[in-house]
């Protein structure tokens, strides 16, 4: 009797605790590519602001792992009006992630809860498909051989805003 009240208090006292902690806003993250929970948490975009990406990041230009670059891009208004063009007073607009070696996707299978478009960056002339999910979260996977890419070589990640807030 006296273990099951013991377990009981220890239950009571964590459930603030747990009820506080809010849920990964990116559920579908791929196993070996979690960084919501580890780097990025609790930053939110559209939500957080500069003081915030600097407490979680170091700084409001990122922050380089030993493989990864983390960076964060702001936000303007809806109606560009009270747009700084810069992190000064922007709202955090998506995180990005990117390998610093290559890293190849090709035997990903992604699961259903993502849809495939495509894009491409025209700074670095790379096709990509992209694998993107209702929470924001999408993966840049290039789609054709580059002289610095081979398809299926992960791009980046974007960490960005739910489809349905935007």
């Amino acid at each position: 009797m006296a273990k099951r009240i013991a377990i009981l208090i220890v239950g009571i006292l964590t459930l603030p605790t747990l009820l506080a902690q809010e849920a990964n806003p990116y559920p579908n993250e791929l196993n070996g590519l979690k960084f919501y929970a580890r780097y990025l948490a609790p930053l939110r975009p559209l939500q957080s602001d500069t003081k915030q990406i600097e407490q979680v990041l170091g700084s409001d230009q990122g922050l380089d792992l030993k493989d990864w670059r983390i960076r964060a891009y702001f936000s303007c208004s809806e109606d560009f009006l009270t747009c700084s063009h810069g992190p000064r007073n922007d709202p955090l607009g998506m995180i990005e992630i990117t390998p610093k070696h290559r890293f190849s996707m090709r035997h990903v299978a992604f699961p259903s809860t993502f849809s495939v478009s495509y894009g491409s960056v025209s700074e670095i002339n790379v096709a990509c498909q992209i694998y993107s999910d209702a929470f924001g979260l999408e993966y840049w996977v290039v789609s054709k051989k580059r002289a610095t890419y081979k398809r299926g070589d992960l791009l980046m990640i974007s960490y960005g805003s739910r489809q349905d807030t935007q």
